[in-house]
């Protein structure tokens, strides 16, 4: 299980990005939800060099929030950009393989039905996104699966993100038919009010258990029981290149999983690179 993962996932799709304003919007779902949200990129629209600058750029607003960049079926633009997370789909690189690109990241794997569920646990999946839920205008051919795939894919113990037709109205119930937590296209990213929205969605999913830090003299909300590993995990860091201060003691890169952040803790980075 993966304790920080998000309850409430924003996933762009095509018409999304194509009509523009994605930074901006997820900026303000960022700053509304803090490390409860991850911002997804999903998009066939862009090559390589796009996609890669918009991740970058949709990272630059959501890390000092504290929320999650998951990118989708492109490891290799998941870690050049320092994501949380890599989502692989039906006809995308095996578990196993995406790891061999992004070694550092959590692999969700996107699954339809109990099969693929059961397969996606075998592959080794860290957790899953389940949909089409209820019916849904991004996928119009695609019969709803209803609360009974919730169930089925997490039978084997994994987290599930669950998608489609999710509205504030509904992601109650749906948590408490086994999901960990809900993503949404429409209901956040076309709302008036995209911070609004996202306050609505975190009014009915559970409250992670979070500790406020302050890092570099900035605010920033972590989960309970998270180590200075965890955090430079969270930050894109590599432990190699940053010296770690705690509450102004220098810790050595071999206590950073043991050392665990409590309420109030100070914490400074320092990068620093190599000459020659």
């Amino acid at each position: 299980m993966i304790a920080t993962l998000p309850r409430l996932h924003a996933v762009t799709d095509d018409r999304v990005v194509g009509a523009g304003g994605v930074v901006e919007r997820a900026s303000a779902m960022a700053a509304a939800a803090g490390g409860a949200l991850a911002v997804h990129v999903r998009t066939r629209l862009l090559d390589g060099r796009s996609l890669l600058d918009l991740a970058l750029r949709l990272r630059e607003v959501a890390a000092p929030h504290g929320s999650w960049l998951v990118v989708n079926d492109r490891a290799d633009v998941a870690r050049a950009a320092h994501a949380q997370a890599v989502i692989s789909g039906r006809g995308g690189l095996a578990v196993r393989d995406v790891r061999r690109v992004a070694p550092d990241l959590a692999v969700g794997r996107s699954v339809h039905d109990a099969a693929e569920a059961r397969a996606a646990e075998t592959e080794g999946a860290d957790f899953l996104v389940a949909g089409p839920v209820f019916a849904t205008a991004s996928h119009p051919g695609a019969a709803p699966a209803g609360p009974a795939l919730l169930e089925a894919a997490g039978s084997g113990g994994r987290q599930v993100i669950a998608i489609g037709g999710m509205t504030p109205s509904n992601a109650g119930s749906i948590v408490a038919a086994g999901a960990w937590g809900v993503a949404a296209i429409r209901a956040l990213w076309d709302a008036a009010d995209p911070a609004g929205a996202a306050r609505a969605f975190l009014a009915v999913l559970p409250a992670a258990a979070t500790i406020a830090l302050l890092v570099n003299g900035e605010s920033r909300a972590v989960a309970a029981g998270t180590t200075l590993s965890g955090l430079l995990d969270e930050l894109g860091l590599d432990p190699r290149a940053v010296v770690v201060e705690h509450n102004r003691r220098i810790v050595r890169r071999d206590a950073l999983t043991a050392t665990r952040l409590t309420e109030g803790d100070a914490v400074e980075l320092v990068h620093f690179v190599g000459g020659g």
